[in-house]
C-alpha cells in the first residue's frame, strides 16, 4: 500500500492541526485534524476490503495439450507467434471498486509484460481485458503473476496486490514443413523374405498348403508349380509403419546452447509430423522422455514434448525393427554411433548441427538446410 501525494498532504496537515490544537490551546482545530487522518485511514480500509473481493480468470484460444499418460495439461503456443490472453475481472464484493490497472507480468521468454485498464466495477459486475504476448524462447513459461492496482476513495491511498499466481504456457519450437519420400526406401521391411511376397494389391501375403474348404481362386500357381503341391495365397496382416525419432542433446564437451537445441528440436518436430501425417507411429526418444505418438491427433502432443525437453544425452531403447530412424544429435560421432546399431536394411536419417553454416539465424523458418525438411534417399547417410 502506498500514499499518494494527496494522502501525504492530508496526513501532514492533520497531524499539524492536532499538534496545534494541543500546543496553542485551540480545540477547534482538533476535529479537523482527526477528520483528515480518518479520511486516509478509511480510504486504506476500503481498498483493502475491495481488492479482497476481486477475481481474475485467464482464458486463451490456445489448445490445451497433455502428453500421453500424463494429467498435466498446458496451453500450447508456437514460438515467435502472437498469443492472445483474455482476462475477466469480476467484483465479487458488496462495495464498488474504483477504476484500476491490471499488470500482466510475463515469465522469462514469454515476451514483454503488459498492462490493462479496468473501469470502476459495481457489485457483481465484470470487465474483460485483452492482452497479447509474443514468446521468444522455447520452454515452459507464460505469466508469472497478475497484479491489480487500485486507488482508494479521494485518491489518498493506492495498493498493488497479486490476484493470480502464475499461468503456465508451453512454448514449442516453430513447425517446419517436411515430407517423406514416396520411393521404396522407407516401405516396411518384409518379415520373412522367403515367404512374404509382394502382390498386385497394397497388402502383402504368404503361401501355405491347400486345405479342404479353401477358395480355389486363391491358389498361387507359381508356388504350386515350384513346390509340386497345391498352394494357396494367404494375406498377411497389415503392418503398422513405425518411425523411431531420437533426439540427443549431448555435445562433445557440454550441452548445446539454447539456439542449437531449438534447431535440433525443430528438425525433430518436422520429421515427426511428416511421418505422423503419413500414417506412421512415431516413437520419440528425447532426454527424460520416451513417448509413442499415433496419428495426426498426436501432432500437438509431439509439439508439447519439444517445449518440455531439457538438454542431455539419451540411450537407444530396445527397438522392434523400425521402418525408418531419424537421429537429431548435437554431436556427429554420437549420431553415427547410434546409427550403427541398426541393420543396413533400416533407413537412417541423421540431422546434425554441422549441416548449418550460420547458427546466428534469428528464426527457424528460413535458410535451413533442405535436408532438414526432406527425406530423399540421398539424405540418408550410413
Amino acid at each position: 500500500m502506498r500514499l499518494s501525494t494527496s494522502g501525504i498532504i492530508f496526513i501532514i496537515t492533520g497531524a499539524a492541526l492536532i499538534v496545534a490544537a494541543y500546543r496553542f490551546a485551540l480545540p477547534g482545530l482538533l476535529p479537523a485534524g482527526v477528520l483528515l487522518l480518518a479520511l486516509v485511514a478509511l480510504s486504506a480500509l476500503l481498498i483493502l476490503w475491495g481488492t479482497r473481493r476481486v477475481s481474475i480468470t485467464l482464458e486463451t484460444t490456445l489448445p490445451e495439450v497433455a502428453l500421453p499418460h500424463s494429467s498435466d495439461r498446458y496451453p500450447l503456443a508456437p514460438e515467435g507467434k502472437e498469443v492472445e490472453l483474455q482476462a475477466l475481472v469480476v467484483n465479487t464484493g458488496r462495495l464498488a471498486i474504483p477504476a484500476s490497472t491490471i499488470d500482466f507480468v510475463a515469465a522469462d521468454g514469454f515476451g514483454e509484460s503488459t498492462t490493462g485498464e479496468v473501469p470502476a466495477l459495481p457489485h457483481g459486475q465484470g470487465q474483460t481485458v485483452l492482452t497479447s504476448f509474443t514468446p521468444n524462447r522455447r520452454g515452459l513459461s507464460g505469466l508469472e503473476s497478475v497484479l491489480i492496482t487500485v486507488a482508494g476513495p479521494f485518491g489518498l491511498v493506492t495498493t498493488k496486490k497479486k490476484v493470480l499466481d502464475g499461468f503456465p504456457v508451453a512454448v514449442a519450437v516453430p513447425t517446419l514443413g517436411a515430407r517423406i519420400p514416396k520411393d521404396s526406401a522407407i516401405r516396411p521391411a518384409r518379415l520373412d523374405e522367403g515367404k512374404i511376397r509382394s502382390g498386385h494389391t497394397t497388402r502383402d501375403f504368404h503361401t501355405r498348403e491347400y486345405v479342404p474348404g479353401d477358395d480355389l481362386r486363391h491358389v498361387h500357381w507359381p508356388t504350386t508349380a515350384k513346390s509340386g503341391e497345391l498352394m494357396v495365397r494367404h494375406e498377411a496382416e497389415e503392418e503398422t509403419l513405425h518411425a523411431l525419432l531420437v533426439v540427443d542433446l549431448e555435445g562433445p564437451d557440454e550441452h548445446p546452447d539454447e539456439l542449437e537445441t531449438e534447431f535440433l528440436l525443430a528438425a525433430a518436430t518436422a520429421a515427426g509430423i511428416a511421418f505422423l501425417r503419413a500414417d506412421y507411429e512415431v516413437f520419440a526418444v528425447v532426454p527424460g522422455h520416451q513417448t509413442r505418438f499415433r496419428g495426426t491427433r498426436d501432432i500437438d502432443r509431439l509439439r508439447l514434448l519439444t517445449a518440455l525437453v531439457e538438454p542431455g544425452p539419451v540411450q537407444l531403447p530396445t527397438h522392434d525393427n523400425p521402418n525408418h530412424v531419424i537421429i537429431c544429435a548435437a554431436d556427429d560421432s554420437r549420431a553415427e554411433a547410434m546409427a550403427a546399431h541398426f541393420t543396413k536394411r533400416t533407413p537412417v536419417t541423421i540431422r546434425s548441427l554441422s549441416e548449418i553454416d550460420d547458427m546466428t539465424l534469428l528464426g527457424l523458418t528460413e535458410d535451413l538446410p533442405e535436408s532438414w525438411t526432406a527425406f530423399d534417399a540421398k539424405r540418408v547417410r550410413r
